[in-house]
């Protein structure tokens, strides 16, 4: 969801920014790719890395025609076609997973990601009626929520198999382990919240961090409970993810999925615990009475202005934090359904 607070502790990169669907030249062995998205993002950024024997590409966009002429057009002018070795996926969202296979199929390369990344791209690879689109409208029902068959189509496994290439086989990558740079090793986390085994790559030699969608400079990722997280805690695995990228250096250099490079981790880090802390303070005085699933969103998000897929990813978020504070005590829920409330105390 989109964040008011733009941190001015921030320092993006004196690089311009490359057009959607152009590239620059980040830095020595950094290429930064960026290409066209649908909806308000309208971008995303992917990495090229140079390895020992070539490179790797970080993360690969969405699968739509567009996306697909800007890689071919690019194979004449980066070291794709003859230098590429592997992809490495941070997640399984299709801006990021859409077009592994299509990799695989046109230049014969290794795919990585993390296990549980991984094994998300099957359960939402799943027909409307029988899969994921089903389990949602269920889910919907019980906890309140306004569910449309459009909605519904968009996050179901139908809507998913338009925008990726396909599954591809992988290899699976774990929390701490290395991938090989020109000039020095990647150091390999995972992280939940946003998506499950999120991967973050950091080069201590350099100081950068790929951060993927986990930490963004203007943006907070959407941080959401659906069926598939709906017995854990998506907000506090996010939080302690954050504390987590705490450990490195202040001013490590940030790669992140959309927006600009910037420097300021730590500050970055602290604008994005403390704007779902303001949320979560904000649901506890309101649910000092009952209060509906709708009612609670209506007071994060101007939900009545979004579409039907944004209303229902406020409606998510909304849950996610509202997860978080019953796991701990904070607010208990009372009903299903329509009678479902959520109360303080």
């Amino acid at each position: 969801m989109v964040s008011t607070n733009h941190d001015k502790a921030l320092e993006t990169v004196r690089q311009r920014a490359p057009g959607v669907g152009a590239w620059a030249e980040l830095a020595e062995g950094v290429i930064w790719v960026r290409l066209p998205m649908p909806g308000a993002l309208s971008h995303v950024n992917v990495w090229l890395l140079e390895s020992p024997d070539g490179w790797f590409l970080v993360d690969t966009g969405i699968k739509t025609r567009a996306v697909e002429q800007a890689w071919v057009r690019f194979e004449s002018q980066l070291p794709i076609a003859a230098r590429l070795r592997s992809v490495v996926v941070t997640h399984h969202h299709p801006d990021h997973f859409g077009m592994a296979n299509w990799f695989v199929e046109r230049h014969g390369i290794e795919v990585q990601m993390g296990p549980r990344a991984y094994a998300a791209t099957a359960g939402v690879l799943g027909d409307l009626d029988v899969g994921p689109g089903k389990g949602l409208r269920s889910f919907a029902e019980r906890l309140g929520i306004e569910l449309d068959d459009d909605t519904a189509a968009i996050l179901g496994g139908r809507m998913y198999k338009s925008v990726v290439s396909g599954r591809p086989p992988v290899r699976e990558i774990a929390a701490g382990s290395t991938i090989s740079g020109a000039r020095g090793d990647w150091q390999v986390s995972l992280h939940d919240g946003h998506a499950p085994d999120h991967l973050c790559l950091y080069a201590p030699h350099a100081g950068i961090l790929v951060s993927g969608d986990q930490v963004l400079p203007t943006i907070s990722s959407n941080i959401s409970l659906y069926p598939s997280n709906e017995m854990s805690d998506p907000l506090g695995d996010y939080l302690e993810s954050l504390e987590a990228l705490r450990e490195l250096p202040a001013e490590t250099l940030v790669l992140p999925a959309h927006g600009t490079p910037f420097e300021g981790l730590h500050a970055r880090l602290d604008a994005l615990a403390q704007e779902h802390g303001s949320r979560l303070e904000k649901i506890t005085a309101f649910c000092s009475m009952p209060r509906s699933t709708a009612d609670v969103a209506g007071t994060l998000f101007n939900v009545h202005r979004l579409d039907g897929l944004n209303r229902l990813l406020a409606m998510t978020e909304t849950l996610a934090h509202l997860r978080y504070l019953e796991q701990r005590g904070i607010v208990q829920r009372t009903g299903l359904g329509q009678a479902l409330r959520w109360q303080a105390g």
